[in-house]
């Protein structure tokens, strides 16, 4: 007898990803280690927009520049997170749920995260008190 099978398609696990790169509801990104060296280690970066797509791109950019999100380093594994509520709110990004972006890749020296490839992280944002 024929066996029915049904494929699991949900993206890996976030630890296999070469460039892991999340999103929170509150507008915190986060990025692992690979993906903050991907992009030179930066201590500010700029945001870019592809309404066409709904592609976000993240680019390193010296200190001294105006529109630039200051980069924050977390821990000893290498990991960084900044802020990027006003980005968000002026592009109406909806998130509902932590998510995390497993096409991430870089193009150009611009680490890009295609909104329409995002699924919900299996680890959930902290609730607010």
């Amino acid at each position: 007898m024929a066996r029915k099978w049904e494929k699991f398609t949900e993206p890996g696990t976030p630890k296999i990803a070469k460039l892991h790169v999340s999103m929170q509801p509150s507008g915190t990104v986060m990025l692992s280690r690979r993906a903050y060296e991907a992009i030179e280690s930066p201590t500010h970066i700029e945001m870019l927009w592809e309404d066409e797509t709904c592609t976000i791109g993240l680019r390193s950019v010296p200190e001294r520049t105006l529109h630039a999100f200051r980069v924050y380093r977390m821990d000893h594994r290498g990991t960084a997170r900044f802020h990027a509520q006003r980005f968000i709110d002026k592009h109406d990004i909806r998130v509902e749920q932590t998510v995390r972006f497993p096409t991430a890749a870089i193009e150009d020296g611009v680490l890009v995260l295609e909104l329409a490839y995002r699924v919900p992280s299996p680890r959930r944002a902290r609730k607010k008190k």
